[in-house]
């Protein structure tokens, strides 16, 4: 959590000092991943995926992309069927999950269509509708990603100042669904006097579906490490110290511990960044990766992401995205490609794939 007031520089050394404690004392980080053992990432190829003519969620063929994503969560579980993969995902259905999209920019975003199947997994493993969540910081890109907001009954999906807003306790920033929100916060002490409760949601539960998108001047690329800025309620501060600060995030148990999954939506790639209504650099690429290894995942998407840039005769993305290996660093997962079990299946008709 984010709630002492120093200068930049000693609040990493401070935190990162407090992440080696938490290890264990030893000056060693906790690790992710076993020693010896690779973190998988399964890739999903459909050239079907996407239809046209243009390059938003209605461009999608949705039993084609649910296809992709079941078959996707079946082969990183292993499990036998669909209901046994996710699961294995949600051990508790009793709990409730929020799912955190990137709807930020209206040239590339999380779409909808390749969510739905999330949703339908998680109900599939026994998670009430009422204790889903969908959100994001921003809806700019709600209506071209699919997306209608309910705040009533079902499946709930808006804002995080929809669900009880960010802590602004002293130096706390993070979401208030993610954390429950602080004693002291605004959201709780009007709930408390109102109601005699907690703010209005608290997740036990995980997922990130980010897109796969350069951010050329940043941090090189926004993937799934970079889609938590939209989970604390300053990241505009957090430009100059990017490549420390997304690690940073990434490291704290309201996100680390929580997440369950992440699934990156790839049907589309951008692979240099321009802001806005714009996609004249986003391109098909009919993918969907699944893994929960937050490091691999984003240094595999980085990778991808290097190729379009190729195949577009441009240099690799610039800044070179540092805070990949920083986060593996921490502990927080795999970066070395050959630590990185790599599963790439065709589910295409023609290749006898199919949805369980």
């Amino acid at each position: 959590m984010f709630w002492i007031s120093m200068g930049r520089r000693a609040f990493l050394k401070m935190l990162t000092a407090m992440l080696v404690l938490a290890a264990g004392g030893r000056g060693e980080a906790a690790q992710a991943v076993p020693a010896g053992k690779r973190s998988r990432v399964v890739v999903v190829h459909d050239a079907g995926a996407s239809p046209g003519p243009g390059l938003d969620n209605a461009d999608l063929d949705q039993e084609t992309v649910r296809r992709m994503v079941n078959q996707g969560v079946i082969a990183f579980t292993g499990a036998a069927d669909l209901k046994s993969a996710w699961k294995k995902v949600i051990p508790d259905p009793s709990k409730r999950v929020a799912v955190k999209v990137n709807c930020q920019i209206k040239g590339i975003f999380t779409k909808a269509k390749v969510v739905q199947p999330v949703l339908e997994g998680l109900m599939l493993a026994g998670v009430p509708a009422d204790n889903i969540l969908v959100y994001d910081m921003t809806d700019n890109a709600f209506q071209l990603a699919g997306f209608r907001r309910n705040l009533g009954a079902g499946v709930k999906v808006g804002k995080v100042a929809d669900f009880g807003g960010y802590s602004r306790i002293l130096y706390h920033r993070m979401a208030n669904l993610l954390t429950g929100g602080h004693e002291y916060s605004v959201a709780n002490l009007v709930a408390n006097a109102l109601h005699g409760a907690p703010g209005r949601w608290d997740c036990d539960y995980l997922i990130n579906v980010p897109v796969l998108k350069a951010l050329d001047g940043y941090c090189g690329v926004t993937l799934s490490m970079k889609n938590h800025y939209g989970s604390i309620g300053n990241p505009g501060e957090h430009h100059k110290d990017i490549m420390d600060h997304i690690p940073l995030i990434n490291s704290q148990p309201e996100i680390k511990n929580k997440t369950r999954l992440i699934l990156m939506d790839a049907i589309f790639g951008e692979y240099k960044w321009v802001n806005g209504r714009n996609q004249s650099n986003v391109v098909r690429v009919n993918k969907v990766l699944v893994s929960c290894d937050t490091v691999a995942i984003d240094a595999t998407g980085w990778r991808m992401i290097d190729a379009l840039r190729k195949e577009h005769a441009l240099p690799p993305v610039a800044p070179r995205p540092e805070y990949i290996a920083k986060a593996a660093a921490l502990g927080l997962g795999v970066a070395d490609p050959s630590q990185i079990e790599l599963v790439q299946l065709e589910t295409g008709k023609g290749n006898g794939g199919r949805g369980r």
